[in-house]
């Protein structure tokens, strides 16, 4: 018996309560008192109780009869809690005791690990007490690659804000077994347990790929480290993200008489000049480093890399400088220049440029002369000269609705080569299950469908890469732009588009087309 007055009798029957009702009117309220001086007694549920209360002459199961101590573990086994279900009094009175008995209910449980004193831990009836708490397993560091910098490829700004063309650093230069990057391997973690002894294996870092070119980049175990050399001498090249060492051929001196026009499969640096009627045509970057620049030579053409004139061109009108690239030069007089991007440091005269755009020096830079056609911007401090020397800056842009045209065009060839290789794939069928029995003219015949289908499918790749290129374009399309930031002078010939305007007077600011209107 647990309880016993006027209203009800409460006892305990194989760990359920039972409530057994004698006289209506006990406040519901009132029965908190009852449940907190019997910490082991769990009501099943308000209702149920409401309804024992109510009901006369009648017997409700109305709660469980917990234990006095229950151990909980997490279902992940990284906490174990203990539930001590007596009144503070009655803990108070009994704490050894008490705690000697829970401490052998954990071991009961296999609660071996992580395990906490619980002498001092505050004790609160009702509340759960922390045991034991597991060691998580941690994940080891991931690997981390880093690489050698790689200088960028603009010129250095001076206080005043002009451009510095005289040092660029424009090539590295690279010995056989330099440093060129390294990967620090992903480490191993640390193992953890749970509260009842078992392992928990731990997770090894992130791995992270390391990129460089196998032909001229060596990658050694070192430790625990994968480090990146060059295998051999030559220029730091980075080809579509991957580090790599280019061939590279140094002329101590001029190109000329001495060793002839030159030719070379990669980055060639002349640290004099090159004289006129000699040429340099490389695949990788050239750099031409002599103060004086270069007079009057035949040409100077890079098939994929940049190209850099520290002292500038005098070309006398038979110059021609060409780049798959960028272009960094100086100056140029009477020259053609052709590149992704032309950077001039001084001045442009009487010079014909071609490329995507055009950047003269804002501060100082001179356009005079000379037709500069761009597609995208130009820009310059000057344009013309007082004498009104007839100046041609043109941007075209970007014909978006030409470009488009093209792609529907492509896409319509394309798809038409798709449905031959269809046609002739039903066609080869009857031929490719007789397999090695052809002979003769229907041998030849076979294999001539087979050349048509693979050429068509080769061409399928090239259109698709046009096509893709095409919507590139067009979503990376700005508008054209013409720049004069100090005077544009008279006699200076602006055109964006087909837009195109000749000044009668000087003018200065960005020009384009606003409303469908050149803003000159």
């Amino acid at each position: 018996m647990l309880v016993q007055n006027e209203f009800f009798d409460l006892l305990v029957h194989e760990e359920k309560v039972i409530l057994r009702s004698k006289k209506n009117g006990f406040p519901l309220k009132s029965f908190d008192a009852i449940t907190c001086e019997h910490p082991r007694l769990k009501i099943i549920s308000f209702p149920v109780l409401k309804k024992a209360l109510t009901e006369l002459d009648a017997e409700h199961i109305i709660g469980n009869w917990i234990p006095a101590i229950e151990v909980a573990i997490a279902t992940d086994k990284m906490i174990a809690q203990l539930y001590i279900n007596v009144s503070t009094k009655e803990f108070e009175e009994n704490k050894q005791s008490i705690l000697k008995q829970a401490e052998k209910m954990l071991d009961d449980a296999g609660v071996i690990y992580g395990r906490t004193t619980l002498q001092d831990k505050p004790f609160k009836p009702g509340e759960s007490i922390i045991a034991a708490v597991g060691k998580k397993p941690q994940k080891g560091e991931d690997a981390v690659v880093s690489y050698i910098e790689i200088p960028e490829r603009r010129p250095m700004i001076r206080e005043d804000g002009s451009a510095d063309y005289f040092e660029m650093n424009f090539v590295t230069p690279i010995k056989q077994g330099d440093w060129l990057g390294e990967k620090a391997l992903a480490q191993k973690g640390i193992d953890g347990k749970d509260v009842l002894g078992n392992d928990l294996a731990a997770q090894r870092g992130n791995d992270a790929k390391i990129y460089f070119d196998r032909k001229s980049v060596t990658d050694e175990q070192e430790a625990d480290k994968v480090v990146l050399k060059a295998s051999h001498g030559g220029a730091l090249e980075s080809i579509d993200g991957l580090i790599s060492v280019g061939k590279q051929l140094i002329i101590s001196g001029d190109v000329g008489p001495e060793t002839g026009s030159i030719k070379f499969d990669g980055s060639v640096a002349v640290y004099g000049t090159v004289l006129a009627g000699f040429s340099v045509n490389a695949t990788g970057d050239i750099s031409i480093e002599g103060n004086e620049g270069i007079t009057n030579a035949k040409e100077i053409q890079s098939s994929e890399g940049d190209v850099y004139i520290k002292g500038g061109v005098f070309g006398g009108g038979l110059t021609i400088v060409e780049a798959q690239g960028n272009i960094f030069i100086k100056h140029a007089n009477n020259c053609k220049l052709y590149g992704k991007e032309v950077h001039v440091g001084l001045y442009l005269l009487g010079s014909e440029v071609s490329a995507e755009s055009v950047f003269v020096d804002k501060n100082k830079g001179k356009i005079i002369g000379g037709e500069i056609d761009a597609l995208y911007k130009i820009e310059c401090a000057f344009a013309g000269n007082s004498h009104e020397r007839k100046t041609i800056l043109s941007a075209k842009g970007i014909d978006k609705e030409l470009i488009y045209m093209e792609i529907q065009e492509m896409a319509k060839n394309l798809k038409e080569r798709q449905e031959i290789i269809e046609k002739l794939e039903q066609h080869a069928l009857p031929f490719r299950n007789s397999g090695s029995l052809l002979k003769g003219p229907q041998a030849e015949a076979y294999e001539k469908m087979l050349e048509t289908i693979e050429s068509n499918r080769d061409t399928i790749i090239e259109l698709d890469k046009e096509i893709q290129l095409g919507l590139r374009k067009i979503k990376q399309a700005v508008p054209a732009q013409i720049e004069v930031t100090r005077e544009a002078y008279p006699g200076t010939v602006i055109q964006i588009g087909s837009k195109l305007s000749i000044l009668h007077s000087g003018a200065k600011g960005v020009f384009e087309i606003v409303d469908g209107v050149l803003n000159v």
